[in-house]
């Protein structure tokens, strides 16, 4: 990136309007496909925009139920020695100066990015509108390389504000030139009428802020927690569906700007932090507070004493006679807990391995539980922890694997759900993401290893009508979410 403000003076991000790449999301019988002449016109002068030359004028775009999905590629431009990329889009709702919202990334690739690391950007984006044969839409790019100029000339990403140096443009689309496409018949018996999604960002942060966005138009408050330490976001999905509040991912020692975008978005006026300053600096809270943010920072001295405070508050206007207990070094196991913790509103806690955790032992003991829901194996949580935790009854949930274990766990919670999110067993933030709303959308968590659909995941989507994929392809490819409930 050295040199950076010298040299790119000109970098521009193309936009190219996809012809193949977007998923049949609906049924050929049931919607309409086109595909369009586009062009990329500049937002405030009658001229093209300088990456109009980098499309090839087609995109794809879908029509039903009197709405409009567009599908377009983007890729980064070389100029000068220097590659600059695009990596975020807002749609203005109803022209300039209106309100706007993010699109959604439907397929990302990885590519150099400006400090010679690799890094994920968006490949293809997803415009939806409610209506049909629009012929403008206004959106506004966020470009890298033109933000990192506008944040005075940063030289690394952690400087650069996301959105700093966005620009308005014009996508026009040319129906009087659209070709209708013919879909290829398909025997009656390979029908699918399940409707498929994709909720992801370029990041595990943009991720968390998309289903944030997906699913609440404002929020008051919101729970920040490190998005590499499972544990604590794990104990406080419980916490956030009580308080109608998202769960959004952090580093360690700075905010995304993704997420920080997301929290301003929402409006919130408090943030919860999640854990100690060892897992979201102090640096992270002063950086809330100087946006005019109240911050609350639950914590104890180790996991287990986090899991306990946030337990205590979701206890004070939750459910004081049940709890969960899932093991706090293995929390793959458990990673599906919080679409049953959030139904019964009822606390995760945390235990090691070998031993019940002191500090556990006496909050249960105090407690006077009427049940205990213990989840994993009893390679994760053994018998003897099992039987030295008090409760009057006492009930485990486990599977031979985790990935068997997240369809009993959903099942526990929702036997015949309408809806089911899917996520990547193995990259655990868009599962602990998702956790603080599926109580909102009655929608268990189930996890897939990426390649594969278990045979007990296999008939439990059997039934749904709606499947939601977390992540980018990275994490479930679009083969495998196209076999998700078949």
């Amino acid at each position: 990136m050295k040199n950076m403000t010298k040299k790119f003076a000109t970098v521009m991000v193309a936009a190219t309007a996809v012809t193949a790449v977007a998923p049949a999301l609906v049924n050929a019988e049931e919607a309409v496909e086109y595909k369009v002449p586009v062009q990329l016109k500049h937002a405030h002068e009658d001229k093209d925009s300088m990456g109009n030359a980098a499309l090839d004028h087609t995109a794809k775009v879908i029509e039903k139920d009197g709405k409009t999905e567009i599908y377009i590629n983007v890729k980064g431009l070389s100029f000068m020695g220097l590659f600059g990329h695009l990596w975020g889009m807002n749609v203005y709702e109803n022209g300039l100066g209106t309100a706007k919202s993010p699109v959604t990334v439907a397929k990302t690739f990885t590519d150099k990015d400006l400090e010679g690391k690799t890094r994920e950007f968006p490949q293809v984006l997803k415009i939806v509108r409610n209506t049909t044969k629009e012929d403008k839409v206004y959106v506004n790019v966020e470009v890298d390389a033109m933000d990192a100029i506008a944040s005075g000339g940063a030289n690394t990403y952690a400087k650069t504000i996301k959105g700093k140096g966005a620009q308005d443009a014009i996508l026009t689309l040319d129906y009087s030139k659209a070709e209708k496409v013919t879909p290829d018949p398909k025997p009656d018996e390979n029908k699918d009428n399940k409707k498929r999604d994709r909720i992801a960002g370029i990041s595990r942060y943009a991720t968390a802020a998309k289903i944030s966005s997906t699913n609440y138009n404002k929020a008051d408050s919101v729970i920040l927690a490190n998005a590499y330490k499972d544990a604590d976001a794990l104990a406080a999905a419980p916490l956030a569906a009580s308080m109608s509040a998202p769960i959004l991912l952090t580093k360690g020692d700075a905010i995304p700007a993704e997420t920080m975008a997301e929290i301003t978005r929402l409006g919130a006026k408090k943030v919860y932090i999640a854990g100690g300053e060892g897992s979201v600096s102090a640096g992270v809270a002063n950086q809330l507070k100087k946006a005019g943010i109240e911050v609350v920072r639950i914590s104890g001295d180790n996991k287990y004493q986090t899991a306990i405070k946030i337990a205590d508050m979701v206890r004070a206007s939750g459910n004081k006679e049940e709890a969960i207990l899932v093991n706090g070094t293995k929390t793959a196991d458990a990673l599906s807990v919080s679409a049953f913790a959030t139904k019964i509103k009822a606390p995760v806690l945390l235990t090691g391995a070998a031993n019940l955790n002191a500090d556990v032992d006496a909050s249960l003991k105090a407690w006077n539980l009427k049940k205990l829901t213990v989840v994993g194996g009893v390679n994760s949580v053994p018998k003897a922890v099992e039987d030295a935790a008090k409760a009057e009854s006492k009930v485990r949930i486990s599977g031979d694997n985790k990935y068997a274990t997240s369809v009993a766990i959903a099942k526990h919670a929702y036997a015949n759900p309408k809806s089911v999110m899917v996520a990547n067993g193995v990259k655990t933030a868009d599962a602990l993401a998702a956790g603080a709303v599926t109580a909102k959308t009655m929608s268990p968590v189930v996890l897939v290893n990426g390649k594969t659909v278990a045979p007990e995941l296999k008939t439990y989507l059997a039934g749904t009508e709606k499947i939601s994929v977390v992540g980018g392809v990275d994490s479930i490819p679009d083969a495998l979410m196209n076999l998700l409930g078949k």
